[in-house]
C-alpha cells in the first residue's frame, strides 16, 4: 500500500508540471519524450544528410615530384612537376550511388516510423492496464469495504445468538483475506505499469494526457481493404520492399564496376634555365593533358562481385514474400480476435452486468425478508464482483486487440 501511494503521488506531481506546461494529445506527448524515436529521427536526419555525400565525382587527385638530378631536354632540365587528374566514374554508376543513399535515407524514415507505431501500441496497452487496474482495485476495494459491514453483521448475529455457527463469520474471514491478497497482486501490477509508462514518456507520464474515456478508435473495412492498407502503410513491409530495390542498384553497381572508368588530368612541368641546348622553347615551363582509363582485369573478383549480389537481390525477393505473409497473419488475426471480443463485450454490456446488478438487488430484499441466509448474499455479491471484474478485462482485451489490429496494419492513429 505504501508503495502505490508514492507512485499515486510521483504521479499526481507529474500531472501538475505536465499540466503546467501545456501538452498536446498523448501520442504527442509521447513521440517528442520518448528517447527511443528521438533517437530513430536522429538517425534519420544523419541518413538525409549523407545523401550529399554519394554519387558525386571523388576527390581530384594532386601530385607533385621533384627532380633530385634535373633531366635534360631540348627545352631544358626538368626540375619539377606538378599533376592534378580527376577520376570520372561512367556507366551511370554515380547516379545509382545517389539513388542506393536516397533509399537507405527511406529505410531510416520507415524505422524511425516503426518505432512510432511500437511505441503508441506499447503506450496504449500501458495505459489500458492502468485504466483495468484503476476500477478493477476501485471495485475490490469497494467489495472489501462491504465484506468488512458484512463481518460485523455476522459477528452480531453470532454474538446475540441468531447466528447459529461460526461458519459465516469463518467464511468472511477467508473471502477477505482471498481479497487482500488480490489486492495486493493488482496494486503490485499497477506500480509497474506507470513504471512503464514513465519510462515511455521518459517521466512525463500524466494521467491528465488521456482524459477521463481515451478509447482506441479502430481501423474500419473489409480484411481485403485492411490489407491494402497494410501494404500502403506498413513500415516493415515498406523496409523489405526497399532493402530489394537497394539490392536490385547495388547489382547493376557491380556489374558497372566491371567497366572502366576515365581518368584525366593535367600536368606542369618546371624547366631550368637554358643550356648549351638550342630551341625556340628553352627554358619554358611545359603544360601537358594526360588521359586514361582504369583497367579492372581481376575476373575472379568481378564475377564473386556480381554472383554476390545477385543472390542478395533473390535473399530480399524472399524476405519480401515473407513479411507481406507475417504482416497478412498479424492483421487476420488481429481483425478476427476483435470480431469475437466484441460479440463478449455486447453480452457483457448489454445483458450480464445488468443481470447480475437485477440479482443482487433481489438478493438484498430477499435477505431482509428472510428468504435467502446470509452465505447466500455472500455469494450474490461474489459473483456480481467477478462479473465486474471479467467485464474490466474484457474491456481492456478489446482495447489491446484494438491497438494490435493498427500495429498489424501500420498505423499510429486508425484511418
Amino acid at each position: 500500500m505504501k508503495s502505490i501511494l508514492k507512485t499515486f503521488i510521483t504521479v499526481t506531481i507529474v500531472a501538475h508540471l505536465v499540466s503546467a506546461q501545456g501538452t498536446g494529445s498523448p501520442v504527442e506527448v509521447l513521440f517528442k519524450n520518448n528517447k527511443d524515436i528521438l533517437a530513430a529521427e536522429k538517425a534519420y536526419q544523419s541518413a538525409l544528410e549523407a545523401i550529399g555525400i554519394s554519387g558525386v565525382l571523388p576527390d581530384p587527385m594532386i601530385e607533385g615530384t621533384l627532380f633530385l638530378a634535373p633531366i635534360e631536354t631540348r627545352n631544358g632540365p626538368m626540375e619539377g612537376q606538378v599533376m592534378l587528374g580527376q577520376k570520372f566514374p561512367l556507366w551511370g554508376k554515380l547516379n545509382r550511388e545517389r539513388q542506393v543513399a536516397k533509399l537507405k535515407a527511406d529505410i531510416t524514415g520507415y524505422n524511425l516510423q516503426q518505432k512510432r507505431i511500437k511505441a503508441a501500441f506499447k503506450m496504449r496497452k500501458a495505459w489500458t492496464m492502468y485504466v483495468r487496474l484503476t476500477n478493477s482495485l476501485r471495485i475490490l476495494n469497494e467489495y472489501r469495504s462491504e465484506l468488512k459491514s458484512f463481518q460485523s453483521i455476522a459477528l452480531t448475529q453470532y454474538a446475540t445468538g441468531v447466528g447459529g455457527t461460526q461458519h459465516p463469520i469463518l467464511k468472511l474471514q477467508i473471502e477477505m483475506s482471498l481479497i487482500e491478497t488480490q489486492i495486493n497482486n493488482l496494486e503490485s501490477d499497477y506500480e509497474s505499469t506507470v513504471n512503464e509508462l514513465q519510462a515511455l514518456f521518459d517521466g512525463y507520464f500524466s494521467p491528465d494526457l488521456f482524459g477521463d474515456e481515451w478509447k482506441i478508435r479502430p481501423a474500419k473495412g473489409s480484411t481485403g481493404d485492411l490489407l491494402e492498407l497494410a501494404m500502403s502503410t506498413h513500415p516493415w513491409y515498406k523496409i523489405s520492399m526497399t532493402e530489394k530495390q537497394v539490392a536490385v542498384l547495388q547489382n547493376e553497381l557491380a556489374v558497372r564496376k566491371n567497366y572502366p572508368d576515365l581518368v584525366a588530368g593535367v600536368t606542369y612541368t618546371a624547366i631550368g634555365p637554358e643550356t648549351e641546348m638550342v630551341s625556340a622553347d628553352a627554358g619554358r615551363d611545359a603544360f601537358g593533358f594526360k588521359i586514361g582509363l582504369n583497367l579492372p582485369l581481376w575476373f575472379k573478383r568481378n564475377k564473386a562481385r556480381i554472383a554476390s549480389t545477385k543472390m542478395m537481390v533473390k535473399s530480399k525477393e524472399e524476405m519480401v514474400e515473407e513479411i507481406w505473409n507475417q504482416v497478412v497473419d498479424e492483421v487476420l488475426s488481429a481483425n478476427k480476435e476483435l470480431y469475437e471480443i466484441e460479440e463478449t463485450y455486447t453480452l457483457y454490456e448489454t445483458k450480464l452486468l445488468q443481470e447480475s446488478e437485477q440479482m443482487l438487488s433481489s438478493a438484498f430484499a430477499a435477505y431482509e425478508t428472510g428468504k435467502i441466509s446470509f452465505l447466500d448474499l455472500l455469494d450474490s455479491e461474489r459473483m456480481v464482483v467477478r462479473v465486474r471484474l471479467d467485464f474490466e478485462k474484457i474491456k481492456a482485451n478489446k482495447n489491446i486487440t484494438t491497438a494490435r489490429l493498427l500495429r498489424a496494419i501500420g498505423l499510429v492513429h486508425p484511418m
